[in-house]
């Protein structure tokens, strides 16, 4: 079994994601791929790829997986338990594989999921121009489903890459006091009890999944419950059902809503937001379109001036 890789013990939730999913929302087709995009490129910087190239997105508990050929991988997200050959090593860097080791990833400490690359290319046939797994309909990844024991990917023969590692100023893990920042939406004006943001806080709810982040703990009342228009919705925006508990979309939500919009997070805080463990508190911030844009401007500099990387392409 020439460039394999095969799955000993399955993890949580661990599945194929990558960046390529654009232009089919029209359709009713999710975009899907990395709930936490700013570790997904960080991996694939780690690797010399593209950074909109398939890695493993491992939540909550990993798998264990044995690796058939020499090859590098890259892990990073959460700080998590893991082990090459029951040795302890570390993420955030690129790392060398000969063939039959065994990599050992368990539980995510600090965040919700951490990211695994390998230096060749998964063998997978692309579903709308992408191998993301959307299970809720079954297309992408491998059998459209999360990776289960005893399951095989292929790979293509070894990309070459220099060992690299991800410079400090880019960690951020600290998930105490989450301060989010959220630009006001169409529907705001509808709110009557949000006069004090630096006072509410929110919990973000087990019952959360690659759909939605569900909000606990603050309701927002609104003084009009009227039906509204389908809109468009995209990653990030936040939706007020009936019951006055946010709703923040992620990468498998719906291209369409029903529910007022309260706002919209900052572009760049959506990665992190999607790492905050369940039951931990977060609070909104709001900001103009005009701040949001330049502060995305700020880490697409940031990226192409310390990293070399090109957020636009």
């Amino acid at each position: 079994m020439k460039n394999t890789i095969e799955i000993l013990r399955e993890g949580v939730y661990t599945s194929i994601q990558d960046l390529r999913r654009t232009g089919f929302k029209k359709y009713g087709v999710p975009k899907s791929g990395p709930m936490d995009e700013y570790s997904h490129i960080l991996t694939n910087w780690l690797l010399d790829k593209k950074i909109i190239s398939e890695l493993l997105e491992i939540t909550y508990y990993g798998p264990k997986i044995k690796i058939n050929f020499d090859t590098k991988i890259a892990l990073y997200g959460s700080k998590c338990e893991v082990k090459l050959n029951n040795n302890k090593i570390e993420t955030g860097k690129t790392i060398s594989i000969k063939s039959g080791d065994v990599l050992d990833i368990k539980k995510c400490i600090n965040a919700n999921r951490v990211y695994l690359g390998f230096s060749a290319k998964m063998k997978l046939k692309k579903t709308f121009n992408s191998k993301s797994t959307y299970d809720k309909i079954q297309i992408g990844g491998l059998n459209g489903k999360k990776l289960l024991k005893n399951d095989i990917i292929e790979f293509d023969q070894l990309k070459n890459c220099k060992s690299k590692k991800i410079p400090s100023s880019f960690m951020r893990f600290n998930n105490e006091n989450m301060i989010i920042r959220v630009i006001k939406g169409i529907h705001f004006d509808r709110v009557n009890n949000f006069d004090n943001e630096d006072e509410i806080k929110f919990k973000i709810s087990p019952n959360s999944d690659r759909m939605g982040l569900r909000l606990i703990d603050y309701k927002i009342k609104l003084n009009d419950y009227s039906e509204i228009e389908s809109t468009v919705v995209t990653k990030g925006s936040i939706q007020i059902p009936k019951d006055g508990n946010p709703i923040i979309l992620m990468s498998d939500s719906q291209s369409t809503g029903g529910y007022p919009i309260f706002g919209n997070i900052c572009k760049i805080d959506i990665s992190k937001l999607s790492q905050v463990k369940p039951n931990q508190k977060i609070k909104f911030k709001f900001i103009s379109l005009k701040e949001s844009n330049k502060l995305i401007e700020y880490e697409k500099e940031k990226f192409k001036s310390k990293l070399n990387l090109d957020l636009s392409s």
